[in-house]
């Protein structure tokens, strides 16, 4: 049962150089596929139909990415004419506006390609480095870079392998996989009952607080507006129409502004991790 602890803190140990050792691999490959990209350009003897592909699909998300630095360009030169041909205010108005917004689905369809173009030249470099043929085409440095990154990770993969061997290759015992696996499903569980009872509801209960500390800190009362400008004490006087004003305002505007923190967070997480799965399937 010792030896078995030992080979599992040793399993941990390999898997996290697996997981280094890959990303290393994913870099040499891209590097790869950048370097047949460039050589594909020359002339040479055709690619096998997958590194064509492959090849295809890096020239044309180059050529959308382009295409899009393009009209981001065009798009503020348009802006600017109309601004000078507008004859009113409003109408200056609305121009740049619509510059903005048109600005901002264009940079963030430009910040997709430019994360997704990585992954594609990985999936590339991965078939050329599977073809013999278009291998020759890569300089000799990034070819020898990417065979040996494959093959430590190849042997890190045995290594594994072999040391799990006497246990059908698992780690853990069943029983603690059978409790891994149903920890994992309560975290999930309390993960989403925490995003639905709480995180969706941060905006509100914002406003909730708002609203109490303006109850705790501001009255319309005349008796307590006196005795905390002579004394200090209590609460702070307001208007009945200030208070109103501030009751109903500042809630709302604490609310809105923690939906707009919570959608941008949410924004930036979606865009870095779909990005690096979408690059993940690309490979």
């Amino acid at each position: 049962m010792w030896a078995r602890w030992q080979a599992l803190y040793a399993s941990w140990a390999l898997d996290r150089s697996i997981a280094r050792l890959r990303r290393e691999e994913k870099v040499a490959l891209t590097q790869a596929g950048r370097r047949f990209r460039t050589a594909s350009l020359e002339p040479g003897p055709d690619p096998s139909e997958p590194v064509t592909g492959a090849l295809a699909r890096v020239a044309e998300l180059e050529e959308h990415a382009r295409a899009l630095a393009e009209r981001l360009e065009a798009s503020l030169e348009t802006d600017r004419r109309d601004y000078r041909d507008a004859g009113s205010g409003i109408g200056r108005w609305l121009i740049v506006a619509r510059g903005i917004l048109d600005r901002l689905v264009l940079r963030d369809e430009a910040w997709r390609a430019r994360h997704e173009l990585p992954g594609r030249q990985a999936d590339l470099g991965a078939r050329v480095m599977a073809d013999d043929a278009a291998q020759e085409r890569l300089p000799v440095e990034d070819r020898e870079r990417a065979l040996e990154a494959h093959a430590a990770l190849e042997r890190a993969r045995s290594e594994r392998a072999a040391l799990l061997a006497p246990w059908g290759g698992e780690a853990l015992p069943a029983w603690l996989r059978s409790a891994r696996s149903e920890l994992e499903t309560f975290v999930s569980f309390l993960k989403e009952e925490l995003s639905k009872k709480v995180l969706l509801r941060l905006p509100a209960l914002a406003a909730l607080a708002a609203a109490w500390w303006i109850a705790e800190h501001y009255s319309s009362s005349r008796f307590e507006s006196s005795l905390n400008h002579f004394t200090g004490e209590g609460r702070t006087g307001l208007s009945e129409a200030a208070l109103q004003q501030l009751t109903f305002w500042l809630p709302l505007v604490v609310a809105a502004s923690i939906a707009y923190l919570l959608a941008t967070l949410t924004k930036r997480v979606r865009r870095r991790y779909l990005g690096e799965d979408g690059q993940n399937r690309a490979t």
